[in-house]
């Protein structure tokens, strides 16, 4: 018994153990908790946006012309400004040619202008009397020969072109003065006081400081955005000229013009496909500030005044697709819907978008690598 004790308590504690090991009730399975990815959303509102285009340019004077002279002759004045730089006004005697041959030729005209009308006269006395002796003595129609008509034409014709020879004369005399035709500064000088000149030599070239104008180029996609004809109007119908501000850092600071467009030059670049705006500064707002005048040559970057647009949506960039304008949106059980947009503009920062949303949606701007769909997603707003 003794022997057989311990084998005994053994067997039953296995005895156990077994009972206890089928009997442990087993635990049911569960799945993981799957996380939802978690995106920002802004929520769509139209509203009225005014669209501006970029460009640059060069500013030109409005217009550059060469002086020539019309006659030859010594120039004895010059303007005391006639100088590369120099300033004048409209009217102002920039060069004096030496008008003593043109004076001349003045009296020379006008002396066979007198002579030419005493002949007339004497043969309208001529023909009178011839007239009157064929009347007293004449048969039949007398001949224009007869009555002196051809001399007296003749007498006619010579004084018609005396007159012009005086009007030419005098016409001469005043070009031996050349005047500034527009308020403006001297380019180039090409002679001085003393020298001698001939018709058709270049005196000087000049251009205007009343304005300046800036070509400024832009694609046909911008052009949509800008309020401007393409081609005047015939009719004379007024249109509201877009305006345009002008930026240049000057010296280290940021120099600042406002003007208008006032036109298009109408024809493309062939090269770019681009169409060039004009935008033209008034003198007085060119010079608007005297430490910084819009000086021609001056490169100017430049932001034009688009068209008014209503009804509009404005993202993030990261909002949309671009490659394929898409965007996301998220329905009121928080899954994604791929949305189809009609994109107007893109910017560096932003996306202007005219349809494809609606009041209220809520656009995802950030947080699905990979959009699928109508998968579930955790919302979390961006105030705008």
């Amino acid at each position: 018994m003794q022997r057989l004790l311990p084998i005994a308590v053994l067997l039953i504690g296995v005895v156990i153990a077994f009972v206890v090991m089928t009997n442990r009730s087993q635990p049911e399975p569960q799945s993981p908790k799957q996380k939802l990815p978690l995106v920002e959303v802004i929520e769509a509102k139209p509203q009225t946006l005014r669209l501006s285009v970029t460009s640059q340019g060069v500013a030109m004077p409005r217009a550059e012309i060469d002086l020539v002279t019309e006659v030859a002759g010594k120039i004895i004045h010059v303007h005391s400004a006639f100088a590369a730089g120099g300033s004048f006004q409209r009217g102002d005697v920039l060069v004096a040619v030496d008008p003593r041959d043109y004076q001349f030729a003045m009296i020379e005209a006008h002396s066979r202008l007198a002579e030419a009308k005493r002949l007339l006269a004497q043969e309208e006395a001529q023909g009178e009397q011839a007239l009157s002796e064929w009347q007293v003595l004449g048969q039949g129609e007398p001949t224009d020969l007869a009555l002196r008509k051809p001399q007296l034409a003749e007498m006619r014709a010579k004084v018609a072109a005396a007159k012009a020879d005086r009007a030419k004369a005098k016409l001469q005399r005043i070009r031996c003065i050349l005047r500034a035709p527009f308020d403006g500064r001297i380019r180039v000088k090409h002679v001085d006081r003393g020298q001698y000149i001939v018709p058709g030599e270049k005196v000087a070239r000049l251009y205007s400081t009343d304005s300046i104008e800036v070509r400024l180029p832009v694609s046909m996609e911008q052009l949509a955005y800008v309020d401007m004809p393409l081609i005047a109007k015939k009719n004379g119908t007024t249109h509201t000229a877009p305006s345009v501000t002008l930026t240049a850092s000057i010296g280290g600071s940021m120099a600042r013009w406002v003007g208008h467009i006032i036109r298009t030059e109408g024809t493309l670049e062939p090269t770019t496909g681009q169409l060039s705006l004009v935008a033209r500064i008034p003198k007085l707002l060119s010079e608007q500030d005297n430490l910084h005048p819009l000086l021609p040559g001056t490169f100017v970057q430049a932001n034009i005044e688009g068209k008014e647009l209503q009804q509009v949506f404005v993202l993030p960039s990261t909002a949309v697709n671009t490659r394929n304008n898409q965007g996301l949106v998220v329905d009121d059980s928080d899954r994604i819907m791929i949305r189809s947009l009609d994109v107007m503009k893109v910017e560096s920062d932003r996306v202007v978008v005219r349809g494809g949303l609606q009041n209220g949606d809520q656009v995802v701007i950030s947080g699905i690598d990979i959009p699928v769909e109508g998968m579930q997603v955790q919302v979390t707003s961006i105030p705008q």
